[in-house]
């Protein structure tokens, strides 16, 4: 069923997805060991904390450059800062977090700070869905906040955060819908500021919910496991289930974990734990 640009039948979207749902929850992902640059490559390495220092904000930036994490993640007051740090690593996203951490800010105040996001420098927003709008079933609101937001740019990648942990799997499936609706790039599980953060339950349901609805019409949309993803173990198995993106302020310690870990039955060479290695 294709996805329609406005005034989507929401009824008919959520039934089919629900209905093509256990189809697509049988897809069988593989778990694999993952090397040090592998990993580091899904990493959006994460600092939100309200009392974050720029001393903190630039051992963020060194840290993405020393192990090759694929984005920085940070507030809007220090985006302009994590380019500068980055200026000559165009490869590590530069991700900034909209209306967080509850998500209920006025569209309006949500499009300025996304604007202003975006003229600072960000090429990746991770915004917080209006949880409120969708529990209210409200969707036609929550879904012209969101396109809206898709309006500022159509090249920046947009994450939408469900918060996974305060919705039932019939609403994450719905906030699934809506961010593909909105040609989201990624449906993300969770703040890390709310509840219990990404489980392998959610994981599932979302790439599940993923999959059919990027093989239904529109754009393709993907996962992002953030919450609770604090060592090796968790973020491979996260990726296992089908995670594209993993969000962590502990990706140093996925990585050093990772240089640790077997591959093909050998530890990893003296080589690669210079740095990050292959």
């Amino acid at each position: 069923m294709p996805i329609a640009s406005s005034a989507p039948d929401w009824p008919s979207l959520f039934s089919a997805t629900e209905h093509a749902l256990q189809d697509c929850r049988t897809a069988q992902f593989q778990s694999r060991a993952l090397s040090p640059a592998e990993i580091a490559a899904y990493i959006d390495h994460t600092l939100l904390k309200l009392d974050a220092t720029s001393i903190q904000i630039t051992n963020l930036c060194e840290e993405a450059k020393r192990y090759g994490f694929g984005a920085v993640c940070v507030r809007l007051d220090f985006v302009a800062q994590a380019v500068q740090e980055l200026k000559d690593n165009p490869s590590i996203g530069i991700a900034c977090v909209i209306g967080f951490h509850e998500g209920t800010q006025p569209t309006a105040s949500k499009i300025s700070e996304a604007a202003a996001a975006i003229e600072a420098g960000a090429t990746e927003l991770d915004i917080v869905l209006n949880r409120t709008q969708l529990q209210s079933g409200l969707y036609d609101e929550a879904y012209s906040e969101l396109q809206q937001l898709r309006a500022l740019s159509t090249t920046v990648v947009l994450k939408l955060i469900a918060e996974t942990s305060r919705l039932s799997p019939s609403g994450i499936m719905k906030a699934a819908v809506l961010a593909h609706a909105a040609r989201f790039d990624y449906i993300k599980t969770s703040t890390g500021f709310d509840g219990r953060g990404a489980s392998s339950e959610d994981i599932i349901l979302m790439r599940a919910c993923c999959i059919y609805l990027s093989t239904a019409g529109g754009p393709v949309i993907k996962v992002k496991a953030s919450g609770g993803v604090r060592g090796y173990e968790d973020a491979k198995n996260m990726i296992a289930l089908g995670a594209e993106r993993i969000g962590a302020s502990s990706g140093v310690k996925i990585v050093q974990e990772a240089l640790r870990y077997k591959k093909n039955g050998e530890f990893l060479g003296a080589s690669e734990k210079q740095g990050v290695g292959s």
